[in-house]
């Protein structure tokens, strides 16, 4: 059996001094760190050197400024529910892309039983969005704009230097939620220089665990609890930490700031070339931008006359580790959202599927996995009723 992980997107395996790092949290460091005794005090150390770092990748004045989280999703929740929450007499209005990360639009959605309505902004075959078209749906009553820096599935890096101005100039008391967990740890990120009011960030493009998140949130942007009931991070998330989780991430954020220009270069060379030998296979087409202008080692195909799940499931079988196109989205064998926002037609959207390059990936693992997927997506075609 060939052995390819090439689902980083979702996971990544740690690095050994991630590893190290979280081990010796839950050997050592088990009490609370929000005690008043000495056993305390090495967790709420521990803590704090982990929002320190996290705060140092991300360019953030004050440590104080980064909220932990379990996990990406539940960051951007929080920043949805609770700027909306807490800045009530700016408007009941959203703005978000058609390609916002479903914590986003699954949490306006409910928050419509509060009054809260929302606008939709498409975008391009690349899954890019327009500035004009930003600034068109927003307005007076917008309370908050959510845009993402690179997108989950296809890849796509957003021109936040051109959207979040157009967003500020149509609503400039608007809070702004940036969505940069797909790229903080691997791109350069400067949250004081970004105009933004909250930025998601955490997980695997960080080398972290993927349970693991962080939210920045501006000083004065004004932020209510998602989860209440508890003076822990700041007040602005209730409940016992997840310490060992935010020790990794800590550990992965210091490793990030040191080697993220040599990651990001391993992870796009990887993924240039296993996008160049996909595409190759007859029917495959890259979905987003081309691969020097994406997610480094985010690589997102159709397969026409293959589903997606199917081909995922088949690939598992070999060897390959990948995920179905739309890998967030909760609705087993339903067309990908974000393909069918970009255009594409029904067919294509329901073939989808999402590698992703990681730091350990080599070029070895993939021209094997590139073998292995023309090998089964040819059986496959041969066992269907549908032809490309």
């Amino acid at each position: 059996m060939t052995g390819a992980y090439l689902d980083a997107a979702a996971a990544v395996p740690p690095a050994p001094e991630v590893r190290d790092a979280m081990a010796r949290a839950v050997a050592e460091l088990w009490a609370s760190p929000s005690g008043l005794h000495p056993h305390a005090a090495g967790p709420a150390a521990a803590l704090e050197e982990a929002r320190a770092e996290v705060a140092a990748l991300i360019g953030a004045a004050d440590p104080d400024e980064v909220v932990f989280t379990c996990g990406t999703s539940e960051a951007r929740a929080l920043a949805v529910t609770g700027l909306l929450s807490a800045n009530r007499h700016l408007g009941r209005h959203a703005v978000l892309t058609a390609l916002e990360h479903p914590a986003v639009a699954t949490a306006l959605l409910r928050l419509a039983a509060d009054g809260v309505t929302h606008t939709t902004v498409g975008v391009d075959h690349e899954g890019h969005a327009d500035p004009t078209a930003l600034a068109t749906a927003a307005g007076p009553g917008t309370a908050l704009v959510c845009l993402h820096h690179g997108h989950h599935e296809v890849g796509t890096l957003q021109d936040l230097g051109a959207l979040i101005p157009a967003a500020r100039g149509a609503a400039p008391d608007a809070r702004i939620h940036v969505d940069a967990a797909e790229t903080a740890g691997l791109l350069p990120l400067d949250v004081r220089a970004l105009g933004a009011d909250a930025v998601t960030v955490g997980g695997p493009a960080m080398g972290a665990p993927a349970w693991s998140g962080a939210l920045w949130v501006r000083p004065g942007a004004g932020l209510h609890p998602l989860v209440g009931g508890g003076a822990q991070e700041g007040g602005k998330r209730a409940g016992p930490q997840d310490l060992p989780g935010i020790v990794g991430l800590g550990a992965a954020a210091r490793l990030a700031r040191a080697s993220m220009g040599a990651r990001a270069a391993h992870r796009r060379a990887m993924g240039e070339r296993l996008a160049g030998l996909l595409v190759a296979v007859p029917g495959v087409t890259l979905n987003g931008p081309s691969p020097h202008r994406r997610v480094p080692g985010n690589v997102h195909v159709s397969v026409h006359g293959v589903e997606g799940e199917t081909l995922t499931v088949a690939l598992g079988t070999r060897g390959v580790a990948v995920s179905p196109g739309s890998a967030c989205t909760a609705d087993a064998g339903k067309a990908s959202p974000t393909l069918l926002a970009m255009g594409a037609d029904a067919r294509d959207a329901h073939s989808g599927v999402l590698l992703g390059a990681g730091d350990a990936t080599t070029a070895g693992e993939v021209d094997a996995a590139a073998a292995v997927f023309a090998e089964v997506v040819a059986a496959l075609r041969a066992m269907s009723p549908v032809r490309p």
